[in-house]
């Protein structure tokens, strides 16, 4: 599950894919940002953020992206209003859970309304890619080529370590170090929790990235032949947004990471020391605080009504 999608097509947008890849409470919050002094940073310099990363991805010109600003700053604008107000539902549901651990449903609403989040953001990754991949020419195709190459070839160097020993405890070590960046250091407790929870995770990180390689490849091929912008969308609507192609194995391994998932969570709530419970909920707070000023004045509070697992917990 571990293999990030952080810089699939934008930086802050596509940072939510990695909401269907890590659907642990910790790493769920850690693609919210891993400090709150940059998730203010990120938040406010987005469309600068965003601009650039276009530049590093595609080489996109001055012209391409005078004219794409438009639409980045309309999407950003509607995410403020619309989605964002999520976004801190979301944090307050977390924060909620590591008061009151022993809530039955809790862990459930936070994996669930992780996958909430992922769906309302997915789109907008679409969005904003449709109308610059549209545009591209034979140099600035061969350059996204070349970037997702070497992507793919640091994450399969990253995740894929040919010795199976070796793998697994990357795994466990990458896992661990993740969560302790909000907690600090887990005891050996804890940690032993994380290791026998990860031995009942299945690893997808080979069929992600195969997935990944494919879809890429078939993205290439599309825009090398100059596909129009419809087709381009339902294209990357079905690969991003509905996840089409998954085969039936993958999907049984998403179940099965999604129930163990939620007694991980469960088991490491309930096992926080005095002082981990404050780094946590010090974070918690300072990130919602950071995301609540960028929030606009039309905006309306929001709750998780829209997942099943949340909507026993009174608001």
């Amino acid at each position: 599950m571990e293999p990030a999608a952080m810089d699939d097509v934008v930086n802050i947008i596509a940072a939510y894919k990695c909401l269907m890849i890590r659907v642990t409470i910790i790493a769920i919050l850690i693609v919210l940002c891993s400090a709150c002094s940059r998730t203010e940073f990120a938040y406010r310099n987005a469309d600068w953020l965003l601009e650039y990363y276009t530049w590093k991805t595609l080489q996109t010109s001055n012209a391409q992206r005078d004219q794409w600003q438009p639409l980045l700053q309309d999407t950003l604008r509607s995410h403020r209003e619309q989605e964002l107000p999520l976004v801190i539902a979301y944090l307050d549901r977390a924060e909620r859970f590591i008061r009151e651990p022993d809530d039955a449903v809790g862990a459930r609403c936070l994996v669930d309304g992780a996958l909430l989040l992922y769906q309302r953001h997915a789109p907008l990754a679409v969005d904003l890619a449709v109308p610059l991949l549209v545009e591209l020419d034979a140099d600035q195709i061969r350059h996204l080529a070349k970037h997702m190459s070497q992507r793919q070839q640091d994450a399969v160097e990253e995740y894929l370590n040919p010795d199976p020993q070796l793998r697994k405890a990357a795994r466990q070590e990458r896992i661990t170090e993740r969560i302790e960046v909000w907690t600090g250091k887990l005891n050996a407790s804890q940690r032993q929790i994380v290791n026998q929870a990860l031995q009942r995770i299945p690893d997808m990180s080979a069929s992600w990235l195969e997935y990944r390689a494919q879809h890429t490849d078939m993205l290439l091929a599309m825009l090398e032949t100059g596909v129009g912008a419809a087709t381009l969308r339902t294209y990357l609507e079905d690969w991003w947004v509905h996840r089409d192609g998954t085969s039936a194995e993958t999907r049984e391994h998403w179940r099965l990471a999604r129930l163990e998932s939620i007694q991980l969570m469960d088991k490491l709530a309930g096992s926080l020391t005095g002082r981990q419970f404050a780094a946590l909920e010090n974070r918690l707070g300072d990130i919602r605080r950071d995301l609540a000023t960028f929030t606009s004045p039309r905006a309306e509070p929001v709750s998780l009504q829209d997942v099943p697992a949340c909507t026993s917990i009174p608001d």
